[in-house]
């Protein structure tokens, strides 16, 4: 992942943890990364992010995520977020 030299003073946002895949090249060229991270309130997010992405970009994805339909094998939309016990 690029780092990036600029560093902007926004506000904080708080995770209990965050991780960005090594990348993942398709086939047919290019390739992604997949982040994941745990918010404050224990719900688990990912998004799949291009393979060359720079850590503000990977802040920019957390910072502007839109919780949206949640996958499972079995979708059921009446199952609750996934979420980690606090401790």
């Amino acid at each position: 992942m690029k780092h990036s030299e600029q560093s902007g003073q926004q506000p904080s946002y708080h995770l209990r943890g965050c991780r960005v895949s090594a990348p993942i090249e398709h086939p047919w060229g290019g390739g992604c990364r997949i982040v994941e991270w745990i918010d404050a309130e224990g719900q688990i997010s990912r998004r799949v992010v291009a393979a060359d992405v720079t850590e503000d970009e990977v802040v920019a994805t957390i910072r502007r995520h839109v919780t949206g339909r949640k996958h499972m094998l079995v979708d059921d939309e009446r199952m609750p977020r996934q979420t980690l016990p606090r401790r």
